[in-house]
């Protein structure tokens, strides 16, 4: 009988963390998009493994380094947007985060609009999750 009870402690014990880690994690991938129209280096610095890697819509990988320096390009400005159609997986200390966003920027006084899918790695490491991998796809336009 005690050893039922300590697996039962334990199993809620586990499914309040796996809570708490879905919270992060959405909060994350909030903050992310927040970072990027507000080009917020530090939060960029602060949350990317220092080997993160970004496949992009043109499938080019970028690294931490070049998407901190990519925030800071002259004639940038990024409109406000939200995630769409979040999806949180976790696996152990490793998680999937995908979703959907609609970008409207102008570089150079030029505009443009992306529709993209997006899939996001993040890795537990010391009591904290940190993005270390990206990649996103443009959606076709309707035909």
């Amino acid at each position: 009988m005690r050893s039922f009870l300590l697996l039962a402690v334990a199993l809620v014990s586990s499914l309040g963390a796996h809570a708490d880690d879905m919270e992060e994690l959405r909060r994350l991938d909030r903050e992310i998009t927040v970072a990027t129209w507000a080009g917020d280096a530090v939060w960029f610095e602060e949350n990317l493994a220092d080997e993160f890697v970004l496949i992009t819509t043109a499938g080019t990988t970028r690294n931490k380094r070049e998407v901190i320096r990519d925030l800071a390009t002259p004639g940038l400005r990024i409109d406000p947007y939200e995630p769409m159609d979040v999806q949180v997986r976790i696996y152990g200390d490793a998680a999937v985060v995908t979703g959907r966003i609609s970008q409207r920027f102008t570089l150079s006084g030029v505009a443009y609009t992306n529709n993209i899918r997006y899939t996001d790695i993040y890795v537990k490491r010391k009591g904290r999750w940190i993005l270390v991998s990206g990649h996103a796809s443009s959606i076709a336009p309707r035909r």
